[in-house]
């Protein structure tokens, strides 16, 4: 299969397959080598090839407003090619590439949500974890209390949880919890700061150079997707706490159990407000603490978790298209 990547221009020229930009990228190395590193290309080297017609351009690019015009001269670009777009994004991000009249453009739409899947047009896409940057666990001791790493947005979507991150922040902030925040955008208002005003967030330690790294430091990972209440929609962030060792505070799917063993996280759901979940945790103990990581260890070895990563995502991903 011949497959062009159309994505972030920072992984033109093949860049997508080098791991010095994002250790991420490494499940796309698998996919391009169980396929052919020649026949696995980004998008802006197609226009060299003779046989840039048959390829099959795999859309990562978001689509937004900010990438209207990028979608435009591909489209025209390339009308004979086969084109897969990939919502992975929700609808909180990015509204605009859920216009089933946009759709239209590409033979087939990959997505998150089971509701949206019928194996014809539309097809399951899970979005890939990688098992370079796993660390070891970092003794109980020597870790930090509570960190959360998101950058500064905001919505006026229904579900939205970027508000909620803010009210957790101010909270901790607030009370002195041991806490640190991470991320692009804290040092700025918002377009809804602006409104209703900013005041800054002394917990900011900017942005952190090596995110698995840095949470490993710490126990807890405030972990709130974009939106709550929308099922399927599972991003990195939970996988990244897995990664780092630290036991994640997750809100987001509500059925996060059909993929994640419960035992794996807290759940933030099962607390009234910030008090009662700062209570919970203040008050474990380190037995209680390791049982979390315990399991969590023991699920990244299940092939229900696997699934999700590097060699065993491309080979099944592969099969699929």
């Amino acid at each position: 299969m011949k497959i062009a990547i159309f994505w972030d221009k920072r992984f033109n020229n093949n860049k997508f397959l080098n791991l010095n930009i994002d250790q991420n990228l490494s499940p796309f190395i698998e996919l391009a080598k169980d396929n052919d590193f020649d026949n696995t290309i980004s998008s802006d080297l197609l226009e060299a090839r003779q046989d840039r017609n048959e390829f099959i351009i795999f859309c990562f690019l978001t689509f937004s407003i900010f990438h209207i015009w990028e979608y435009i001269k591909m489209l025209c670009k390339y009308p004979k090619n086969k084109k897969y777009i990939f919502l992975f994004e929700p609808p909180v991000v990015a509204p605009m590439a859920y216009y089933r009249l946009f759709h239209l453009f590409f033979n087939r739409v990959y997505t998150w949500n089971d509701n949206l899947v019928d194996n014809k047009k539309y097809f399951k896409f899970i979005w890939p974890q990688s098992y370079n940057s796993l660390q070891e666990f970092i003794p109980y001791n020597q870790k930090k209390y509570i960190v959360l790493m998101n950058a500064n947005k905001f919505s006026f979507w229904k579900y939205e949880l970027y508000s909620s991150r803010e009210k957790i922040i101010r909270y901790f902030e607030k009370n002195h919890v041991e806490f640190d925040l991470y991320g692009p955008g804290w040092w700025k208002a918002n377009r809804y700061q602006r409104i209703l005003g900013y005041s800054p967030f002394p917990s900011w330690k900017w942005r952190a150079e090596d995110k698995i790294s840095t949470l490993s430091k710490y126990k807890f990972n405030i972990c709130f997707e974009n939106m709550s209440d929308t099922p399927w929609y599972i991003t990195e962030k939970i996988w990244d706490s897995f990664k780092a060792k630290i036991v994640p505070i997750y809100w987001g799917a509500p059925n996060i159990w059909d993929y994640i063993p419960e035992n794996c996280f807290i759940d933030y759901r099962e607390f009234q407000n910030f008090d009662k979940l700062e209570g919970f945790l203040s008050s474990m103990t380190e037995d209680q603490y390791m049982l979390y990581i315990k399991a969590i260890e023991e699920f990244l070895q299940t092939e229900k978790a696997k699934k999700w990563f590097d060699k065993n995502w491309a080979t099944n991903f592969l099969k699929n298209v």
